[in-house]
């Protein structure tokens, strides 16, 4: 199989249940701290950008390097993957605006609606609606030529594709001991709210690793990797 850049922009944040998934299939995974480490120049077979809790809008280097490396990587015709803050990027990357939602999006959701899905099979088999985990206030407006694949009530953007790049606002990806560890480094939700979080997640994890394997599938049939 080929090999995987990861682009880990907090070190709490990591590939989760994607990794699993790569490493069943074979892929070598080469992983890049973004705020210490420099970005390789060798290309690869897919690029995976994740999330963190900074914004596409503050003036920091390493974000303007990984734009540029989007950039180059759809340039090249090669398949993109950017989760939460991955896929803000993207946005920006491509022309659109980030900023503030209407409202803070923390924990399992289950209004998220596929698009167009007559454009990409990338959430063929998924529920309509479907079920994922959130950790974000910020959102994006659609880069020109872009297809919207999701959205939810509060949400009209949650994931879209352009060209090789696919942005996915939301987290499928997260396993229990990344959700365990955001929930215990965080101040400003309560206790009620973490202690429905973890409840919340006993009852959706097993659909949340059904959703990425489906979604994972469908990924690799798009850009046949």
């Amino acid at each position: 199989m080929g090999n995987v850049l990861v682009i880990q922009n907090a070190s709490s944040e990591g590939l989760g249940l994607l990794r699993h998934l790569l490493e069943s299939d074979g892929y070598a995974i080469e992983t890049i701290q973004a705020k210490q480490e420099k970005i390789p120049s060798k290309m690869y077979s897919l690029l995976i950008i994740l999330g963190a809790p900074e914004s596409v809008n503050d003036n920091l280097e390493y974000l303007s390097d990984e734009m540029h490396l989007i950039q180059n990587y759809v340039h090249n015709s090669t398949p993109v993957l950017g989760i939460c803050l991955g896929s803000q990027l993207i946005a920006k990357t491509f022309g659109a605006s980030v900023c503030h939602g209407p409202k803070k999006e923390i924990g399992f959701f289950h209004d998220l609606r596929p698009e167009n899905k007559n454009l990409s099979d990338l959430f063929t088999g998924f529920k309509n609606p479907f079920t994922v985990f959130h950790w974000h206030e910020e959102t994006f407006t659609l880069p020109q030529n872009a297809i919207r694949l999701a959205h939810s009530n509060d949400y009209p953007n949650q994931a879209f594709k352009i060209e090789t790049a696919v942005g996915l606002q939301f987290h499928l990806e997260v396993d229990e001991s990344m959700i365990n560890s955001w929930l215990n480094h965080t101040h400003y939700i309560s206790r009620n709210e973490k202690e429905k979080i973890l409840n919340d997640a006993e009852k959706n994890f097993s659909i949340l690793k059904q959703n990425i394997s489906i979604f994972y599938k469908n990924f690799k049939n798009e850009f046949s990797i």
